[in-house]
């Protein structure tokens, strides 16, 4: 079975991830005959790219996917009665992204 991953959900394994290494280098001790012996850590370093994808990935998950103009506008349509829909254009769409897996070149 093949699942989706959405960006919010990498963005969470990726934080994740650093915060086991981070608690992993701080319990990195170990007792050997009555002597405390220092564990040798592993480290990661990451590239400037996947910095700026943790960043980019972080920004995107702060930003609303609402757009309250729109919905307002569409509330306020749907409670006067003045919003309708065109089958046709649903139905055109939906033909579209079932043939070809897209809906480019469909006309809203």
């Amino acid at each position: 079975m093949v699942q989706s991953v959405r960006p919010q959900d990498a963005s969470g394994v990726y934080r994740r991830s650093l915060g086991e290494v981070g608690q992993a280098g701080g319990a990195a001790q170990t007792r050997t005959g009555g002597a405390v012996r220092a564990r040798r850590s592993d480290s990661v370093a990451l590239s400037e790219q996947a910095r700026l994808l943790a960043r980019t990935l972080e920004a995107a998950e702060a930003a609303s996917d609402v757009r309250p103009e729109l919905v307002e506008s569409l509330r306020t349509r749907v409670n006067d009665g003045t919003y309708s829909v065109n089958a046709n254009q649903i139905a055109a769409r939906m033909l579209q992204a079932a043939t070809n897996g897209t809906t480019e070149g469909v006309q809203a």
